[in-house]
């Protein structure tokens, strides 16, 4: 029985641990989903003595699914009778993003210099606030595949290889700009016009986006973003604080029952994010 007692207990430990839920390898990880933005932070002290020399380090971190480029940082903001940066700019040529050889993402710190200036008489501290500002080019790809038809009625019946949604939303591609909602809407010809509405879910703002490549079935499509100039439509820029623009795009069907297709979309964008930080400086 004590035998048979310890065979059971094995079989049973065995079980649990086949059936312990093992941690994502980088292969197993879809980081082109959701909307991660780039990341700035502040590594030297939040407070220095006057009048002496001192650094300002700053960390950036791209959580993208994609490298960035032209990245510039900028530091804005200081009283010059209280600090006087040396260089107010520094640039990174590109930084990667995350993928399954780079599970991190690509980081890079960089180092501004300067000298603090004497408080004024009789003042102990000094605070100073001022903004850490990142500016940068990338691209973000739209890749879903799509169940389309030519049928023009009955868009919610089963006829052919899948189930046809004339609304389908998504969760974002791995970058703070991203598409978020598809309407499939077929036409006379099997023709069939889409419309994606493009948000920006980021912290920061996007300044342009334009069309590169844009595909159903590997067939191009003709795409235009709304509220352009008639020759200005796969290029649209972003009002100030602005967060959606919405892009239409028309293609062509094989057939008219539902199929699967891919759907490919390659937009590219500058974007800018900025974070406010505050040194105090003590006499």
């Amino acid at each position: 029985m004590k035998k048979i007692a310890m065979t059971l207990l094995l079989i049973f430990s065995l079980l649990l641990f086949s059936c312990a839920k093992t941690p994502e390898r980088g292969a197993d990880i879809n980081y082109k989903q959701g909307f991660p933005d780039l990341s700035i932070e502040y590594l030297g002290n939040a407070q220095e003595y006057q009048s002496r020399s001192f650094d300002l380090p700053v960390l950036i971190h791209n959580n993208l699914a994609y490298d960035i480029e032209n990245v510039a940082v900028t530091i804005l903001g200081f009283d010059k009778h209280y600090v006087e940066l040396f260089s107010t700019q520094e640039n990174i040529e590109s930084l990667e993003g995350k993928s399954i050889f780079n599970d991190g993402g690509g980081k890079e710190e960089l180092l501004f210099n300067g000298q603090l200036g004497s408080l004024l008489p009789g003042a102990r501290k000094e605070a100073q606030n001022y903004r850490i500002y990142a500016r940068y080019d990338s691209k973000v790809e739209f890749t879903p595949s799509i169940c389309v038809t030519g049928q023009l009625t009955g868009y919610d019946t089963f006829a052919g290889g899948c189930q046809f949604q004339p609304e389908v939303t998504f969760k974002g591609q791995g970058a703070p700009l991203g598409v978020t909602r598809l309407q499939i809407i077929p036409r006379q010809g099997r023709a069939v016009e889409l419309r994606m509405l493009i948000e920006n879910k980021g912290k920061g703002n996007v300044g342009s986006v334009s069309l590169g490549a844009a595909a159903l079935g590997g067939k191009p499509m003709s795409c235009e973003f709304r509220g352009t100039e008639p020759q200005e439509t796969s290029l649209f820029s972003f009002e100030s604080e602005q967060k959606n623009v919405d892009l239409l795009c028309t293609g062509f069907l094989s057939g008219e029952n539902p199929y699967h297709t891919a759907l490919l979309v390659e937009l590219f964008y500058d974007y800018e994010i900025n974070v406010q930080q505050t040194l105090t400086i003590l006499e």
